[in-house]
């Protein structure tokens, strides 16, 4: 028994040391070490909204906790329009750490926690320091490209009474170099 428990928690250990290639940087395959993509989304919160965000975002891999990771620097616009032009901004920035699961036929999942500074307060976020999170489910098309679909949620953290946040579905396309 006292053996089978030493052998147990050395397979554990290997696992846990093990490297686990970065399926969003394609390492495995001899893939970049940066990565620059731009993000699509429109609101969802109470059904579809005409409030849409967009995004530019530049990152390089590293690891979390041992997992493959992401670090990113984030640059965002939302619009919104008709009876949601009051949601305007002119620029979301902010820095984000994404945890990656291991792949498997060149897919991954993953999940994003930033902080984000706004241009100015919104109509559901009356702050302009904000937290994000985001979950991910991605494709590598080929080492170079990948596409991911998104599920993005903003608020402050109740660090004012007005907190309604906002939600985003969306699409990215990323490209490794």
């Amino acid at each position: 028994m006292k053996r089978t428990v030493i052998a147990l928690f050395a397979v554990c250990v290997c696992v846990a040391n093990a490297e686990i290639p970065n399926p969003a940087f394609g390492e495995a395959d001899g893939g970049g070490i940066n990565q620059i993509s731009a993000h699509f989304g429109q609101s969802v919160r109470g059904g579809m909204e005409e409030l849409f965000i967009a995004e530019l975002c530049y990152s390089q891999p590293n690891r979390f906790f041992r997992f493959p990771g992401r670090q990113n620097i984030e640059f965002l616009t939302q619009q919104g329009i008709g009876g949601f032009s009051d949601y305007n901004q002119a620029l979301i920035f902010g820095f984000s750490q994404d945890m990656i699961t291991p792949g498997f036929w060149r897919m991954y999942a993953g999940i994003n926690l930033g902080i984000y500074i706004k241009g100015k307060k919104t109509g559901r976020i009356g702050s302009e320091f904000t937290f994000g999170e985001r979950v991910f489910l991605g494709y590598r098309v080929t080492k170079d490209y990948i596409l991911e679909l998104y599920g993005r949620h903003f608020s402050n953290g109740g660090l004012t009474e007005k907190n309604a946040g906002q939600n985003f579905i969306g699409l990215s396309a990323a490209r490794n170099f």
